[in-house]
Order: structure tokens, then sequence, then C-alpha cells
């Protein structure tokens, strides 16, 4: 490996975020260091690696030190404004350029140090990367099922309408795992020098997932169901499809699963895996109707929620693992209005508690068959999993 290729190594993994001034999450940030050499040129160097470091947020090895050095200071250079214009080149971007503000002598060492200012292209992705992450990976078709061909189909539709209603739930980072080879190909041009040096502050940005959604097809098979018209003794095609697909979350850092269940519909399962990790929440309280945290696809008008509210911590008494908290009904409302962001929806029952145990936190969960939306003396009392888990 040469040292163009050493360095082309080091721009790739040195990247860090930084917070970003633009919308497109580029940014020149402006950095002083100072630094020290036997030559002033060698003090550069050595200044301008530390601001790399700097901006960077990450160190840089001895050994990617000495390269970054080694490849500038034997350059053979003739004046000052080609040296500069050889270390933009040479450093990719890295370095857009800088200015030395003073020149002098250190006092310990007796070797020249200098001040220099750079300036350095950085990227920040956007703040929805601080949220959980999560990859929908391709379903494994079990070995039983014989129309390989439509079952992989049918499971291809069926995980891209799982990872649309996750996304539009704006609940999760959602990260892509389909698309790859599209985006290295996109990338791969700023490596070669088809943009301008401050786009390659996009390099080594991918995120990493904390959890990947996948399982498997376990059965796909279509019913015939025609039927002959009695009267013109006409075949009238009809078919019903039967299908389950077991879907994963797992943990990828640990392998741990967090969440298994078995479904037929992709709406349902957006909303399982939600209410397993956040439950939707109220956030606002006005009289006979609340607002909802959360829009999208996922609800509907004319959906009915009980209203739930948390109370003590449970923990097991031999490991001490978190159980969750105790939820309380307090009452049950219906959706009047989705927006993309928000629902809102108007109270149908416990309005006065509802209201009274507003401040202290309320989660909707998913209406019970035959639930009674007449006041009780008490309310029920339930134990569940609480999103400490995640």
């Amino acid at each position: 490996m040469n040292r163009y290729q050493i360095f082309a190594f080091l721009v790739f993994f040195i990247l860090a975020p930084i917070k970003t001034i633009t919308a497109q999450g580029l940014s020149q940030q402006v950095v002083t260091t100072s630094g020290e050499g036997n030559t002033e040129k060698d003090a550069i160097n050595d200044a301008l690696v530390m601001a790399v470091a700097q901006v960077r947020g990450l160190s840089i090895s001895s050994k990617e030190v000495i390269a970054l050095k080694d490849i500038i200071h034997n350059q053979k250079l003739t004046s000052n404004v080609e040296y500069k214009n050889e270390i933009k080149t040479l450093t990719r971007g890295i370095v857009s350029s800088y200015e030395v503000l003073e020149t002098g002598k250190s006092n310990l060492t007796s070797k020249i140090r200098v001040t220099i200012k750079s300036v350095i292209p950085v990227y920040t992705a956007g703040p929805q990367l601080s949220r959980l992450r999560l990859a929908v990976i391709p379903l494994k078709i079990s070995s039983q099922i014989s129309d390989k061909a439509s079952s992989e189909g049918y499971a291809q539709n069926w995980m891209s309408s799982l990872e649309e209603g996750l996304v539009q739930s704006r609940r999760f980072a959602m990260l892509d795992r389909s698309f790859t080879d599209a985006t290295n190909k996109e990338l791969s041009q700023y490596a070669e020098g088809q943009f301008p040096t401050i786009e390659l502050a996009r390099l080594g940005q991918r995120a990493g997932t904390d959890y990947i959604v996948t399982g498997e097809l376990r059965h796909y098979s279509v019913i015939d169901k025609s039927i002959i018209n009695p009267l013109s003794g006409q075949k009238i095609a009809k078919s019903a499809l039967n299908a389950e697909i077991s879907l994963r979350l797992i943990d990828v850092a640990t392998g741990q699963v967090k969440f298994a269940k078995s479904f037929t519909n992709s709406e349902i399962a957006v909303l399982d895996i939600i209410n397993a990790i956040y439950p939707l929440g109220i956030v606002s309280v006005s009289d006979s109707e609340v607002i909802i945290g959360s829009g999208g696809e996922q609800i509907k008008v004319g959906d009915k929620f009980r209203v739930i509210s948390l109370g003590l911590e449970l923990k097991d008494p031999y490991s001490g693992e978190n159980l969750g908290r105790l939820e309380s009904q307090i009452g049950e409302v219906q959706i009047l209005e989705v927006q993309s962001k928000t629902s809102r929806a108007k109270i149908l029952s416990g309005t006065d508690l509802i209201n009274q145990k507003f401040p202290s936190g309320l989660i909707l969960r998913p209406p019970i068959k035959n639930i009674s939306t007449a006041p009780s003396p008490a309310p029920k009392k339930i134990r569940i999993n609480s999103d400490d888990e995640w």
C-alpha cells in the first residue's frame, strides 16, 4: 500500500459526526491548533494532524500520523501557495484550507512552533438517528413451502408494507438494508473526486442498527374457492390466501430476541411492535378531547383505544429485573382526526380521571373485545412489560 492509499484509508475511517449548521448536514468548521517541528513545514504538518483529530472527534493512531506527515513532508514544493494547494489535494478534503496565525520557537523544546487556523468539512446526520434504530431484513422462506416464486414475492411485499408502517410511525430511525448497492455506488463517486471536496465529509457516516426485524414465512398456500354459476354453468374464479409470518425483533449486539409473534397482517404487526416498545401516548388533554403523539397510516379515524395510567414499577424478587409498571385502565377514546405526527380523539369514558391523571403520564392500548365503557368502582389492574427493557 503506497502513501496515497494509506491516506485514502484514513479518510474513510476517521470521520465522526459534528454539530451541523446547514440544512444538508454539511458545514465548514474552523479550528485553531498548534504544532511543533524542526522546520516550519513540519510544525504545520503537526498542527494539521491535530486539527483533523479535533474536528473528527477521534484519536489518530501513531501510524496514521506518520503516514500523514510523510505524505506531505516528502512533496517537492517550491512555494507556499503550491504547498497549501498540495495539502488540500493530498488530504482530499479533510483540510479545505488553513492559515498560519503565529510562528515562533518553543521555550521547552527549542523547536519551531506554529499556530494555524484550519477549515475542515464536517457532516452531521439528522436528529432522527437519536431514535431507536431498526432495519428490516428479508424473510426466510420455509423449506416446506413449494411455490417459492410466489411466496418470495408475497414475503417481499409484506415486509415492505411493514417497513413503510414503521417509518410512518416516526418512532424509529429506519435504516435501509435493501438498496445498499445503490447507495454504495453513489458514495463511491465522492471518493473518486467527482464532487466538491466538502462532499467527502459524507464518507464514513453509515449508521449501525440497534435491532433487526426479520423472521420466516412459515405457511403460504392459495386455496381455490372457485364456484360454478348455476344459471350459466360458467366457472367464477375465486381464491383465498393462507399465509402466516413468524416475526422477530433481534438485538444485534447480543442476539437476544426482544419480540416474537406470528402475523397474517402487516398493519397489525406494526401496531404490535410499536405497542411493545413505544406505546401510543397522550400529549395533550382539553376537556373532552385528547391529542395523541403519533399519526400516519397506523391509526385510522374511528379506532378506539383504552386509556392507561401507569403506576408502581414491578420487579422480579429473585433477579431484580424490571417487570414493567402496574397499569390502570381509566377510560376510552376514539380517533376523530389523523395527521402525519399527531392524532385527535374524543373521550368516550373516564373524562375526569383522564384530566386528573394526565400530568403523571397516560398511554393507550388497543381495545379488548366486549370491554364495557361504563364506569367501574375500581380501575382494572394489569401487569405488563415496560419499554425500560429496551
